[in-house]
């Protein structure tokens, strides 16, 4: 996978994470602030140095909304930590 498509899947991952567990909502017109983009590309960086995005992708493909995050996460504590919407 090239650097790029890792990237954008990363990003994929992080933002059906933080679907699921209700921390945004996913629409064509949500757009973070500054601030908001700056911390989620440094979870997006995070994700992408997981070392088993497969669970993820698994877990997102099976469960449509989370009380929690999952322990293995490298995100966890900081997706705990966001506001819900």
């Amino acid at each position: 996978m090239t650097q790029d498509r890792r990237l954008a899947a990363s990003a994929d991952l992080m933002t059906g994470m933080m679907h699921r567990l209700g921390k945004i909502a996913v629409g064509p017109g949500d757009v973070p602030g500054l601030a908001r983009a700056r911390h989620l590309q440094t979870m997006v960086f995070r994700c992408r140095a997981c070392p088993d995005p497969g669970a993820c992708a698994a877990l997102q493909r099976t469960v449509l909304h989370l009380d929690a995050p999952p322990l293995f996460c490298p995100n966890a504590q900081a997706l705990r930590a966001l506001p819900a919407v």
